[in-house]
């Protein structure tokens, strides 16, 4: 049986079929960038999506007649409906406020919702730049867009919005609506104070179902448009979530921490209860709920974003990985690339190098002042390397896990020799693997799929999917400690 996903990334917009075993059969890709709206603010292009899936799904069909249709969809949007369809723009997330703009959004929201501590606690949600948490969209549409605003009855998570599309029904399930939003209780489950302050709590639905649900069919008028039967559609799911749920479905009852990495790089892993350590309040670490409602205690840093700054300042090209030389870098204690130039776990931090021990800020870098060390292309590669593994050892561990956790990385860094070494090399007691499973989250909303065509919970399907491990080999780097301990010195650990 064949399941088309429909995989809405925020780079690439894809309609990818896979079979029983997560095979790719075919899969079309589009990109469709956020354009200026309304009062210049920027939101999604609904209705060219919207066109061009139509016509993948309709051709696809026809080559490939597929039985069942799964949503996946990047996170931080959400749809509001009126009584007549949307009743405003979707918002894309990445709205630059600039920085006295995003300054005063922030400051009102925690005006009027409460202190941050307190809400992290509450709702299992860290404070995001930009508008990547959902309810300062919703403050952020209050106050640029009131009158559409005002038109809103039911808020709709993106995965779900593509399904009202479809079949014209709306649900919620718990992948999304929990994902750093702000606006649930990541406990009780129910609308949090921060929807109530905002004045939101009655435009959110308060009961949700599973992800693998049938949300409906395919509706008369576009099975009639697009030559298609009544195709049943799920729910479907958060895309970093998708991407876990292969690896629940294949290692229940692991304990292992999924690494999923790109422009963010996401941990996941999952714990028994929500619970932060005082120290961990004030940091980018969250509580998700995954497919099967279990708990996943989540860090995230924007490696993909970090790299490629520094790889451009640099210049040249990655060296790959050799031990002997990344350990004669590793004596070089006074230089370091520092983490913060994005989003991560180092609040304190923004970004910069050390030349020797001296600080060098990130603007100064820009403008052209090149400490002799970050001239050498190989050298600077080298340490980029080893500050993104030392990052990614402070947000793994950030995840709760234990030091015989297994590491499944997957993603664009499985394909960095250097960081995936530093990093077995970091967790001498686990097993650090590469994964070969591609298209991740499509993977997890095609098993959406098969679940709801089998009349089973996703569970029962862990015996047709193939996971390739891929051990990582733990090099000597008889200098790591020495440096590890100074760059934590140095960024405040």
């Amino acid at each position: 049986m064949l399941v088309a996903v429909i995989d809405i990334g925020k780079t690439n917009k894809k309609v990818v079929l896979l079979d029983s075993s997560l095979r790719q059969v075919a899969i079309r890709s589009a990109s469709f960038p956020a354009q200026p709206g309304p009062d210049g603010i920027l939101v999604e292009q609904v209705d060219a999506i919207w066109a061009w899936l139509k016509l993948q799904l309709a051709e696809l069909h026809r080559e490939h007649p597929y039985q069942a249709i799964s949503v996946s969809t990047h996170g931080a949007t959400w749809a509001g409906l009126g009584d007549g369809g949307l009743a405003m723009p979707v918002i894309a997330y990445e709205n630059d406020l600039g920085e006295a703009g995003q300054a005063a959004l922030d400051q009102e929201f925690y005006r009027r919702c409460g202190a941050l501590e307190k809400l992290q606690d509450e709702t299992g949600t860290c404070d995001l730049p930009l508008l990547i948490n959902p309810a300062k969209m919703i403050l952020f549409a209050q106050q640029r867009l009131p009158a559409a605003w005002a038109q809103v009855r039911r808020i709709v998570n993106y995965p779900q919005f593509w399904g009202w599309m479809l079949t014209g029904q709306a649900a919620s399930e718990p992948t999304f609506a929990f994902c750093h939003s702000f606006l649930y209780d990541i406990r009780t489950h129910r609308p949090s104070s921060a929807a109530r302050a905002l004045g939101c709590d009655r435009l959110l639905d308060q009961e949700f179902r599973k992800p693998w649900d049938r949300l409906g069919g395919l509706t008369g008028d576009l099975q009639r448009e697009l030559g298609l039967p009544a195709l049943p559609v799920t729910l479907g799911v958060h895309d970093s979530n998708g991407s876990l749920l292969p690896y629940l479905v294949k290692h229940r009852g692991r304990d292992f921490v999924l690494n999923s990495t790109g422009t963010w790089c996401v941990a996941l892993h999952g714990v028994p209860a929500v619970k932060y350590a005082p120290e961990e309040l004030g940091t980018k670490t969250i509580f998700e709920v995954d497919v099967f409602g279990g708990n996943q205690k989540v860090s995230i840093l924007m490696g993909g974003q970090e790299y490629a700054l520094y790889h451009d300042l640099a210049g040249g090209k990655d060296p790959g990985f050799d031990a002997a030389r990344l350990d004669r870098a590793l004596t070089r204690t006074g230089d370091v690339v520092l983490p913060g130039a994005f989003p991560g776990q180092f609040s304190d931090q923004r970004g910069g190098l050390l030349d020797g021990g001296r600080a060098l800020a990130l603007a100064a870098l820009k403008a052209g002042n090149r400490p002799a060390w970050f001239q050498d292309p190989v050298l600077a590669h080298d340490l980029l390397n080893v500050s993104l593994a030392l990052q990614t050892e402070v947000a793994l561990r950030r995840t709760g896990m234990s030091e015989r956790t297994t590491i499944f990385i997957e993603g664009g860094f499985r394909n960095n020799p250097a960081y995936c070494a530093l990093l077995a090399a970091l967790f001498p007691q686990a097993t650090v693997a590469c994964t070969n499973l591609e298209q991740a989250s499509a993977c997890g909303a095609a098993l959406l799929g098969q679940a709801l065509l089998r009349g089973t919970d996703p569970s029962a399907l862990g015996d047709a999917i193939h996971i390739e491990e891929s051990p990582v080999a733990r090099p000597a780097l008889a200098n790591l400690a020495g440096y590890r301990a100074a760059w934590r010195t140095a960024v405040g650990l």
